[in-house]
C-alpha cells in the first residue's frame, strides 16, 4: 500500500474541519457554562497608594488559574482601561496571583471583570 493511499483512506479534510469546529463549539459552551455558574472565582479589587511614593494604583487579587490566563486578563484590563500595569505569578503569598493597574480604576476594573464572569468584592 502506498503512503498516499494510507493518507487518503484515514481522514478526509471535511472530517478534520468538522472535528475542529466541534472542539471550538465545545470549548465555547464550557466557557459559557462556567461563566453562568460563576465558577471563575471571586476577585478582590482594592485601591492602594502605600509604598509607591503616594501614587495611586488598583490591585486585583485572589486569582486562581494559570499564568497564561492571568496575563490574558491583565492585558484585557490594560487595553480596556487604557492604563499600565503588571502581574505577579508564583511569587510570595501576599503577591501571588495579583494584577496591579496604575491609577484609581476600581469601578472600571470591577465592571470588566464582572463582564468576564468573575465575582468582585
Amino acid at each position: 500500500m502506498d503512503w498516499k493511499e494510507i493518507l487518503a483512506s484515514s481522514v478526509s479534510a471535511d472530517e478534520l474541519a468538522q472535528g475542529a469546529a466541534q472542539n471550538a463549539a465545545d470549548a465555547a459552551d464550557r466557557a459559557a457554562r462556567d461563566k453562568a455558574a460563576g465558577r471563575l472565582g471571586t476577585l478582590r479589587v482594592e485601591y492602594d497608594k502605600k509604598g509607591r511614593k503616594g501614587k495611586p494604583c488598583t490591585i486585583i487579587s485572589g486569582f486562581d488559574g494559570t499564568e497564561e490566563e492571568l496575563v490574558r486578563l491583565k492585558k484585557l484590563l490594560q487595553t480596556r482601561i487604557a492604563t499600565g500595569g503588571s502581574h505577579c505569578f508564583n511569587s510570595e503569598p501576599p503577591y501571588d496571583g495579583q494584577i496591579l493597574l496604575q491609577g484609581d480604576c476600581r469601578v472600571k476594573a470591577a465592571d470588566i471583570l464582572r463582564g468576564e464572569g468573575y465575582r468582585t468584592k
